[in-house]
């Protein structure tokens, strides 16, 4: 195709602003498919392994001490994960296993294993963590055996680097300042890459179907990630547009800040125990959301004892602030502890409450855990995924006979359910008068009432609207508190919207929790 030709590409916004520049091609899908068999003995394929992982912790460490001013803890929160993924005691012993059992290379190991995780894990909020492992895994594959990727390292300025997926280790390992944008196939907005980006004030963009465009003769690109597009190839008349447009380029920088109401509550989501030491903010109004699938990186579900140091320690950490923990959200594509042993079950009659139903030695072993440490703090418990009143009805006459079996009064726990399913939105009449409480989880109310699973966190759908106008009239109605979960309220339009239909409590992550 002649240099001549301009090309736009429709693209989605991942972290806002305008960039000129080169296109670098970064394929970081090839170093797993390199030495697939072992050609030397396990014993040197196991110290080769060590070494590389103990190569790759002083990196992380070197990269943290590079980001020492920077403002963004999200980088200190995702190095520190790789940190801990590198320490993990499951996963490298599963690694030195599979080397010894199967006589294969670290290279088709590793391969193999996130392989595993990705197609356990379809949940895109999920599927963060198993980024997190496929970077950690290509960082030591690298310390294994530099690969050609390396290049990006002395790349020069002006540059925009297109990839299948952009993942945090290829922001920290360059030199931002020479990166004018990104470009990938599938990272999504939510993403740690995405949110790097948008604290550097990188241009990124998704969605972009790369194998069509690597057979183009590219010259230049301009990166609109203002407007949503990719354009090959500029005429001279379309540079000097954007080139006269700086004002445009500069007003992608700040973030603004979104002022609250004096009647507005900040809550946070958390995952992880080294989250804690970040909730000491005094806008911040307590835990909104309690992950407990993702406290545990293991194979068997945590025992009732490692439950209950978790949740007695936040508890005390919090004092007498609103905790809210769900129950065990598993099952579908959040099989992490393997407890839905067929494919051929149902998707959705093995998720949240359903499945906690079925397997009741978890759910009871959860509950006395909850119970137990509800003495030390303001515990919430809520039920995850509700598709049938009767699927609160049912785990309520649990909690209630494990109560008097511990002789812990009903009165230090409040009980709510999740609203993340139409027919649970759509049945909130009757829900609201079984529980204390409703959150409501944009993610998946917007997944199955959109039946999709791109979900854009910036777009505040009529007929969402509509479901969210159901349950706070329910919920105002019977005044009993609603919580929202969901990163759509980080944008300061929908967040002023779902303000004036009612809703006061927000929880959102860590890194959102520096808007207000």
């Amino acid at each position: 195709m002649p240099i001549t030709d301009e090309i736009v590409l429709p693209a989605q916004i991942l972290s806002q602003g305008i960039g000129f520049g080169k296109p670098i091609f970064l394929n970081s899908q090839n170093i797993f498919e390199e030495n697939t068999y072992l050609k030397k003995d396990i014993d040197q394929e196991i110290l080769k392994f060590k070494k590389a992982i103990k190569k790759s912790k002083k990196e992380i460490l070197e990269i943290k001490k590079s980001f020492a001013n920077d403002e963004l803890k999200i980088t200190f929160d995702i190095l520190n994960t790789h940190l801990e993924i590198l320490s993990d005691p499951v996963i490298l012993s599963e690694v030195v296993n599979r080397i010894k059992k199967e006589n294969k290379s670290i290279h088709k190991i590793l391969k193999n294993l996130l392989d595993e995780y990705k197609n356990k894990i379809k949940d895109p909020f999920f599927k963060e963590k198993v980024t997190d492992i496929s970077d950690v895994f290509k960082r030591v594959l690298k310390n294994i055996k530099p690969s050609n990727t390396d290049f990006l390292k002395r790349v020069e300025k002006k540059s925009i680097i297109i990839s299948d997926e952009i993942i945090p280790s290829d922001i920290f390992d360059r030199d931002s300042s020479k990166i004018s944008a990104f470009i990938s196939v599938m990272t999504s907005y939510g993403s740690h890459a995405a949110i790097i980006a948008r604290s550097k004030n990188i241009p990124f963009v998704s969605n972009i179907d790369i194998e069509k465009i690597k057979n183009i003769n590219m010259q230049d690109m301009i990166v609109d990630a203002e407007k949503g597009k990719v354009i090959i190839n500029p005429t001279k008349k379309t540079y000097e547009k954007y080139k006269r447009a700086p004002a445009l380029i500069e007003s992608s920088q700040t973030k603004e800040k979104i002022k609250l109401q004096k009647d507005v509550n900040i809550f946070v989501n958390i995952s992880s125990l080294k989250e804690l030491d970040d909730i000491n903010d005094k806008k911040i109004s307590g835990i909104g959301l309690l992950r407990t699938e993702l406290l545990f990186f293991k194979k068997q579900i945590p025992s009732q004892k490692e439950q209950l140091d978790v949740y007695t320690k936040i508890a005390k950490k919090l004092k007498n602030r609103p905790f809210v923990i769900r129950l065990f959200d598993l099952g579908a594509d959040k099989n992490f502890y393997n407890i839905i042993q067929s494919n051929k079950t149902c998707f959705f009659s093995t998720r949240g409450a359903a499945l906690l139903l079925k397997n009741q030695k978890i759910l009871k072993d959860q509950v006395i855990a909850i119970l137990k440490a509800s003495l030390f703090g303001n515990i919430y418990l809520l039920i995850p995924f509700v598709k049938d009143i009767d699927e609160i009805i049912e785990i309520k006459k649990i909690i209630k006979s494990l109560q008097e079996d511990l002789k812990i009064p009903t009165s230090t726990i409040k009980i709510g359910s999740m609203i993340e399913t139409p027919v649970a939105a759509l049945m909130v009449d009757e829900i609201v008068k079984e529980v204390d409480f409703l959150s409501i989880g944009t993610n998946d109310l917007s997944r199955y009432t959109f039946a999709s699973n791109k979900i854009s966190l910036k777009d505040f759908h009529p007929a969402l609207q509509k479901l969210f106008v159901m349950i706070l009239k329910a919920a105002n109605d019977s005044k009993k508190p609603t919580f929202l979960c969901g990163e759509m309220i980080a944008d300061k339009k929908i967040m002023e919207k779902l303000y004036s239909l009612g809703m006061k409590n927000f929880s959102v992550s860590l890194k959102n929790a520096q808007l207000f």
